[in-house]
């Protein structure tokens, strides 16, 4: 039906029952616990004030809930994108500023806007452009990126500044300069975070250190000790003018935006990936984008900042027994009812508090366990991965992510042009080809290479397999008079490719070696017929099986 296309809710709203409400209305509480702390956390990486963390969070649930093709995963804010948002923005505004949040809440539209578009396209391959072993590197590096620059709240030091490293080195020599009631504050606060996660996982942690941080400060006037507060947080909704956005501004944020999009859209749609496989139904990425781009705009129209796909909360919901989205429209009720009328209770939270709470929310980031496993299990991997971590943590994060694309194109590359060939002969009873590589038995016919390719045939590798069969054909000890090329596994070629075979095939004629292909397929052999690269290799070229191939080329005794 054409409405579930548009608006894939119908596909569940159709279906709700009235018995759900009650265990979707507590989910929708408990995920309400955890986004209320953390959205205002993440306000302070974002760069804005923390009532502006609450905006990002009622209009981007109904936007996903409207358009996402996920039951169960929560869009909202999230320490990550709200990095790479600070990251995109800083250089056009002062931090904090009022055409900084202007700026932020503009680029969270442009993202969704740039969402949907892509959607539309049917763009959802784009996520893509992170390899799973690059993005695990920036996701350690992003992770930590984030948690140094909390530090100085943890501790009360001065701000540092400079890349995480100099941050980092700056808040550790800065010691005489902490402030001591505040270090036991934040620390108390991490103690806290952490061990509720590790012995009561169901407690919202946050929630409990936020209303100890708030009662501390009035029961022990900590703001006279040193110990730095969130300040006035409004009730209701306070927006800032628009007119410090310009064209120009949104131009030199596109770049930005598109670094959230493939960041934010490659974390998101593997969670609800995950989801899908364990429910066994279907999810639609270029769907999922459109989902994500009515979220962002949803925030961004509440001067919010870019949300989303977050594990956490999903899993949070999930474990607390809710049945359908209906539990995240809860929890977006219940924040506008926080912004209209518990926003002013926040003023005497104090930042070490909120420091505290995105150390403990990204710490799950930094898991140096994927990458030691990309050592064991792959050595280039594991580099590549270690490039995009140094890439966030030495230049900074928009630079991180262009590291991460260059390498992910770089491991593509790698991995083409070094394809996996063998070496085939007959089996021992003497019915097929095998990999003599993988089957000792297997015998090579005297005089005869059997070249097998287990890659597409293009640019990237079609030189490097050429002087591979030259290679191996120089190294035979028997001499070899012809070569069988198996193309069963190579589903595509390209001009070089094809113009490689034609080329390696005249010059071992040269050699008084002939070139013949076996079981090539019909896309392939098209296109070395259109463009006439399959006529210069000459008749009696193509053969159907590797065995009329080696009958033909066997010389007659």
């Amino acid at each position: 039906m054409w409405s579930q296309k548009v608006f894939p809710c119908t596909r569940w709203l159709g279906a709700y029952r009235r018995r759900w409400f009650v265990p979707d209305a507590v989910a929708g509480l408990v995920v309400w616990a955890l986004i209320v702390p953390e959205s205002m956390a993440y306000a302070a990486i974002a760069g804005v004030p923390v009532q502006f963390g609450l905006y990002s969070v009622p209009i981007a649930i109904l936007g996903y809930a409207m358009f996402g093709t996920s039951r169960r995963l929560f869009v909202g804010p999230s320490s990550t994108v709200a990095s790479l948002s600070a990251a995109t923005v800083a250089p056009l505004a002062a931090t904090g500023s009022t055409n900084y949040i202007a700026l932020t809440a503009a680029l969270a539209i442009l993202v969704g806007v740039l969402y949907i578009v892509l959607g539309l396209l049917r763009m959802g391959f784009i996520a893509r452009f992170f390899a799973k072993p690059v993005l695990d590197g920036f996701i350690v590096g992003l992770g930590l990126y984030i948690a140094v620059g909390q530090l100085y709240k943890v501790f009360g030091a001065p701000k540092p500044s400079g890349n995480t490293v100099q941050q980092f080195w700056d808040v550790l020599t800065s010691i005489d300069e902490w402030n001591s009631t505040t270090t036991i504050v934040g620390l108390a606060s991490l103690a806290l975070l952490f061990g509720l996660s590790k012995y009561a996982p169901k407690v919202p942690g946050a929630l409990v250190v936020v209303v100890l941080g708030i009662a501390a400060t009035s029961a022990f006037d900590l703001a006279s000790h040193g110990v730095a507060i969130v300040g006035t947080v409004p009730t209701g909704f306070h927006f800032v003018s628009w007119s410090g956005v310009s064209v120009d501004d949104l131009w030199e944020m596109i770049p930005g935006a598109l670094g959230i999009i493939v960041v934010g859209f490659a974390q998101s749609i593997a969670i609800a990936k995950a989801y899908a496989a364990e429910d066994n139904e279907p999810i639609d990425p270029s769907g999922e984008m459109i989902g994500y781009g009515a979220a962002s705009i949803g925030s961004g129209v509440l001067q919010g900042y870019t949300p989303t796909g977050s594990l956490s909360k999903s899993a949070a919901a999930e474990e607390a027994g809710a049945k359908t989205p209906v539990a995240f429209l809860v929890t977006a009720a219940f924040v506008v009812l926080t912004i209209f009328f518990l926003a002013g209770v926040f003023e005497d939270l104090p930042e070490a508090v909120l420091g505290a709470i995105v150390i403990h929310a990204v710490s799950g980031m930094i898991d140096f366990r994927k990458l030691t496993r990309l050592w064991r299990a792959h050595v280039a991997d594991f580099w590549l991965a270690l490039g995009a971590l140094l890439g966030v943590i030495l230049i900074g994060i928009l630079a991180g992510i262009v590291v991460g694309v260059v390498l992910s194109l770089v491991l593509l590359i790698h991995r083409l042009d070094h394809p996996h060939v063998a070496i085939l002969g007959t089996s021992e009873d003497g019915k097929r080809f095998e990999d003599v590589a993988e089957h000792p038995d297997a015998s090579p016919d005297p005089g005869i290479l059997v070249y097998r390719l287990d890659a597409p045939l293009i640019f990237a590798n079609a030189d490097v397999v050429a002087e591979d069969v030259v290679a191996r054909i120089d190294q035979a000890v028997t001499p070899i008079r012809a070569v069988v090329l198996d193309l069963e596994a190579v589903y595509e070629v390209d001009t070089q490719g094809a113009d490689t075979l034609v080329h390696l095939s005249e010059q071992l004629q040269r050699r008084d070696v002939r070139v013949v292909i076996a079981r090539a397929h019909v896309a392939v052999i098209e296109y070395m017929q259109r463009d006439g690269s399959l006529a210069k290799l000459g008749d009696g070229a193509v053969w159907t099986s590797v065995d009329e191939a080696v009958i033909a080329v066997r010389p007659s005794t």
